[in-house]
């Protein structure tokens, strides 16, 4: 029989799975928003029980990618609309500036490192128009932002920040051609890194702010929503 912990880690990966497979339709647009979230066809779908999947929808929950609807159930949000990328940006430069500045303060030796690492992670990672294609970079950019917030020792800006996910929501604005800022975003990266590396906090400061608008102006300037998605019922 196998172990209590086997058994969750197992399910964890099932969950884990449900959820990249799901995120990939809703991002791609094969799954339209507003379109409900059958627990029961998605298993079937999916080939596997239905717990994997009611988590899997939980996570896509708090990702903003899935609402969870009174009489309705699960269902899939639609893309950013303007007002609510300024909204987040608004909230990113009250919270990221100053979370660059007490990692520049606080960091270790081997967050810097692992900062380093990610950033040369986000820049080898290729892009594309499909989730799958980009994947890789969305996973390390939103890594890079997240090691930056668990360096700066706050662990209430941390958490508030945590609350907001921004990289998805701002992938979702990305046209047919997929991402397109993948260059210009790495750059503005290393400028963060260089700041938080030697401990300039102001300079930190500034690079993030600036990190923030440029990446709350690029979206703004791209269409509300990826592409005309397609219909389909789970």
């Amino acid at each position: 029989m196998a172990s209590p912990g086997a058994i969750d880690a197992a399910r964890s990966s099932r969950s884990e799975q449900a959820r990249r497979s799901l995120a990939g339709r809703i991002m791609d647009g094969t799954i339209a928003p507003g379109t409900p979230l059958r627990i029961a066809a998605l298993s079937e779908d999916l080939g596997m029980s239905a717990t994997p999947v009611r988590e899997a929808l939980n996570l896509l929950t708090g990702e903003k990618l899935v609402d969870y609807l009174p009489m309705r159930g699960f269902v899939v949000t639609s893309p950013p609309d303007d007002d609510h990328v300024r909204t987040m940006g608004e909230a990113r430069l009250l919270l990221e500036p100053q979370l660059a500045a007490l990692a520049a303060r606080h960091a270790t030796a081997a967050e810097r490192e692992e900062l380093a690492a990610t950033s040369a992670q986000t820049a080898a990672a290729g892009v594309g128009a499909r989730f799958r294609e980009y994947e890789g970079y969305l996973h390390h950019s939103t890594a890079f932002h997240a090691g930056i917030a668990r360096a700066a020792r706050n662990p209430y800006l941390a958490a508030a920040l945590d609350a907001i996910p921004v990289h998805t929501l701002r992938f979702r604005r990305f046209g047919e051609a997929g991402v397109d800022d993948a260059d210009v975003s790495v750059t503005e990266h290393e400028a963060v890194l260089e700041a938080i590396t030697r401990g300039d906090a102001d300079a930190a400061r500034d690079a993030m702010a600036s990190h923030v608008r440029a990446v709350t102006q690029r979206a703004l300037a791209r269409p509300d929503g990826t592409r005309p998605p397609a219909s389909q019922s789970c």
